[in-house]
């Protein structure tokens, strides 16, 4: 399927489905009354079941798979995955599995079984799934990115994201204490993809990194106007009706969640698209083009 030259295409995808209840019906909120067209199902989630009923209810949501390495339950017993959990049995805290990973400390054998696990339990509940991406981005990382592109192509799937930030905008808009990891994200995503024969497909260009979790109108609304004609650009969003626990303005906290949340479903924001001539698609068109 050819790209319109003067068309600006947007994926806007709600990373973090299935992980708390809040999250699934501000997502689902999200597209049924705002600008989200795509979402990342967590299969590690505490609240998958209630992710996969919503996401049966809502067809034209498309949903990928939110490859999680870290501070969840794994889906396979953790006497199959030793390297990856924890004496809890849990997949150990970021910082720690992050470390691990750069170290070569997870055998890439567990790593591989797990998030096919992953997979395979999104798929057996029903779903289709249209993309993979990672949890904090993990996939972004040259030891885990091959993994990750491997089991999805296996599991039939041929797109995933692209986490690279690629506009200095981005950056003068963020706290600075979110630049040197963005960088290093996306530096690590770029290595990642060129050491592939045959990489998934991607968006264009990938909005939001810098500001994951703060994302408010006036920023999006910028966003918007930067999107760039006949290229298909992804909008990573948190979105949260603000009924979890943790500290509301916190690091993805409630409050910050929540107004991710008001951001997609504003009329200004929805007045702007349509303004702006974007036509919002999801993963599956990606993967027609």
């Amino acid at each position: 399927m050819p790209l319109d030259p003067d068309t600006r295409y947007l994926i806007v995808n709600a990373d973090d489905f299935g992980m708390h209840a809040s999250y699934d019906d501000a997502i689902v909120a999200a597209h049924e009354r705002g600008i989200v067209t795509s979402t990342s199902l967590a299969a590690t989630g505490a609240s998958f079941a209630h992710a996969v009923a919503a996401a049966r209810a809502a067809p034209r949501l498309g949903v990928g798979v939110h490859l999680v390495l870290h501070d969840e339950t794994p889906v396979l017993d953790p006497a199959r995955v030793p390297s990856l959990v924890g004496p809890d049995g849990r997949l150990r805290p970021l910082r720690e599995q992050t470390r691990r990973a750069l170290v070569g400390e997870l055998d890439p054998r567990e790593v591989e079984a797990e998030w096919r696990a992953q997979i395979r339990r999104v798929i057996d509940a029903g779903i289709v799934p249209d993309h993979v991406d990672g949890h904090c981005h993990l996939t972004a990382l040259p030891s885990l990115g091959p993994i990750a592109q491997r089991v999805a192509r296996e599991a039939g799937v041929s797109c995933a994201r692209r986490s690279e930030a690629d506009r200095l905008r981005e950056f003068a808009s963020a706290p600075v204490l979110r630049w040197p990891v963005s960088i290093l994200i996306t530096g690590a995503s770029r290595s990642m993809r060129g050491s592939l024969s045959e990489p998934l497909r991607t968006p264009d260009r990938f909005v939001g990194l810098v500001k994951s979790g703060e994302l408010d109108v006036e920023w999006v609304l910028e966003a918007l106007r930067a999107l760039e004609p006949g290229r298909v650009s992804e909008l990573m969003t948190h979105p949260s009706l603000g009924g979890e626990p943790g500290d509301p303005h916190g690091d993805h906290g409630p409050a910050r969640r929540r107004a991710e949340f008001d951001a997609m479903v504003s009329p200004r924001v929805r007045d702007a698209v349509n303004d702006l001539g974007v036509r919002l698609v999801d993963y599956r068109f990606l993967a027609a083009c």
